[in-house]
């Protein structure tokens, strides 16, 4: 996958200790997952896949070290129960489901980050990232995309309500580009993750029929 990113609080000048390296390489040689669509008029389409694509981040990550469904101390436990990936100092969070599970991913990492809370495999808080996708690719509704969390997160330090090194992240593909992806059936294709097939499918990005910055590539097997 290409990357889109986005640094906020001086995420550039933190030292990850190689937290960053670890997730730019991970994230660089990530196949694009896709399932099928069951939105009506829309069903069978292929649309981006969130939870194919989070358990290969998690999978790669923890092959070089790093935490994963790291649980949140229990005194905190109103603000979620885990966070996705940490390493030396560095919150990671995969966030493609609904937009507004964004503002709770940065408040509560700012949480985490200035009251010092330490947690295994990482330690104290020093620095987050948000990993998203592009608007460009089709998915389910109302799941959030990068472009639209640059507004949102220009918007929280605007008014002061973020004060921590954060970097955005957005995972982005060539329009127009032929590529080998990674499809997934799943047993219903909504919310189910129990995978009944998984396997490569050849697909062509085709760019959208309406160039408004809005629109979403199409997603075609080829073949079909």
């Amino acid at each position: 996958m290409d990357l889109l990113t986005s640094d906020f609080g001086g995420f550039e000048a933190v030292d990850t200790q190689g937290a960053w390296q670890d997730l730019e390489e991970v994230l660089g040689m990530l196949p694009l997952y896709l399932k099928h669509s069951d939105q009506a008029g829309r069903a069978g389409t292929y649309i981006f896949d969130p939870v194919g694509t989070n358990d290969a981040i998690k999978n790669a990550l923890s092959q070089r070290g790093w935490g994963t469904n790291i649980p949140i101390p229990a005194d905190l436990a109103g603000l979620g129960t885990d966070v996705d990936y940490g390493k030396s100092g560095v919150i990671a969070e995969g966030q493609f489901s609904n937009y507004p599970f964004f503002f709770n991913n940065v408040f509560r990492t700012h949480i985490f980050h200035k009251s010092r809370i330490e947690f295994p495999t990482i330690g104290a808080v020093h620095a987050a990232v948000v990993i998203t996708k592009a608007r460009l690719f089709p998915a389910s509704n109302s799941t959030l995309y990068y472009e639209q969390a640059l507004k949102q997160m220009n918007f929280l330090i605007g008014i002061g309500a973020i004060e921590m090194p954060v970097r955005l992240v957005g995972l982005t593909v060539p329009v127009g580009a032929e590529v080998d992806a990674v499809f997934t059936r799943y047993h219903t294709p909504r919310y189910s993750r129990t995978v009944v097939e998984r396997g490569p499918v050849r697909c062509v990005l085709r760019p959208p029929r309406i160039l408004d910055g809005r629109s979403r590539i199409e997603i075609v097997a080829e073949g079909n």
